[in-house]
């Protein structure tokens, strides 16, 4: 059986009451989100979207602030379209954007969110605009294309403003796991030039060396792929092992949205979210 690893189980303990209290989350904390429906601006689809429409979508991940968990994954949050446009002839792409306005904190309160899905079709005026010089051919006639978004399309907001959260008595407490090997990996985003195309993704790894050839990427968006070596670059000191994958191979799986991968070192994964939308 695979172990899956991370820094601190939830476990709920009857016998054990936490002490209720107040916890702020701050102003700009992150908030993911996962949609539950299908979304396009391709009018002519059943899942058509107008703008003011609201979206269904909930909170794809525990949200904890000081070992508390403020926000359940899980829980709905409130989303409409805040503004769309469709695809148009000359190649116009399609435009969509969906604005997260709120989620239920543990203790039913309202947070006040900002930020959503912003998200352009891709468009295809400068080829349409080549074919007409080249065949003479009137491009008006050729239409860019819609936004698609599927269920499990992953995005982030963050919380607009602090807000006080109370805890309840019988929250589940953070228990540290000990004597667990651990292994980590995260992604330095402030070596990636968004600018030019990333080939090779680059990656830190915290594990035991021995075990670090055997690293591979195993499953994207909870599918499980074809294994995707990790190439061990060498040790940076403290702060791990730097590493990188093709990233090529890596986006093939991806969809809309935020994407996630695990990463699989022998018996045991860890799950990595890319924060960049597709």
């Amino acid at each position: 059986m695979r172990k899956f690893l991370c820094c601190y189980l939830a476990l709920l303990l009857p016998a054990v009451a936490m002490p209720a209290g107040t916890v702020t989350i701050p102003f700009g904390t992150t908030v993911f989100c996962e949609l539950d429906q299908q979304v396009t601006t391709r009018q002519k689809e059943a899942y058509a979207v107008q703008t003011g429409d609201i979206v269904q979508a909930h909170v794809w991940k525990d949200v904890w602030v000081d070992g508390h968990r403020v926000i359940t994954a899980g829980t709905p949050v409130y989303a409409k379209v805040e503004r769309m446009k469709k695809a148009r002839m000359a190649g116009q792409k399609g435009f969509l954007e969906i604005e997260v306005l709120s989620a239920s904190a543990v203790d039913r309160k309202d947070v006040a969110l900002d930020g959503g899905y912003d998200r352009s079709g891709k468009g295809r005026m400068g080829v349409t605009i080549g074919l007409a010089v080249a065949l003479a051919w009137p491009f008006v006639f050729i239409k860019g294309k819609n936004v698609f978004l599927e269920p499990g399309t992953i995005f982030d907001s963050m919380v607009r403003a602090s807000t006080d959260v109370d805890i309840p008595d019988d929250a589940p407490l953070p228990i540290k796991v000990e004597g667990e090997p651990g292994f980590e990996v995260s992604i330095p985003y402030k070596e990636l030039d968004l600018e030019k195309k990333i080939r090779e993704l680059p990656l830190i790894l915290r594990a035991q060396e021995g075990s670090l050839s055997r690293a591979s990427v195993v499953s994207v968006n909870g599918n499980e792929i074809n294994p995707i070596q990790v190439t061990v670059l060498g040790d940076t000191g403290e702060e791990g092992y730097r590493a990188v994958v093709d990233f090529k191979l890596l986006s093939n799986h991806f969809g809309r949205g935020m994407n996630r991968f695990e990463v699989e070192m022998g018996e045991y994964r860890t799950e990595v979210l890319l924060e960049i939308e597709f």
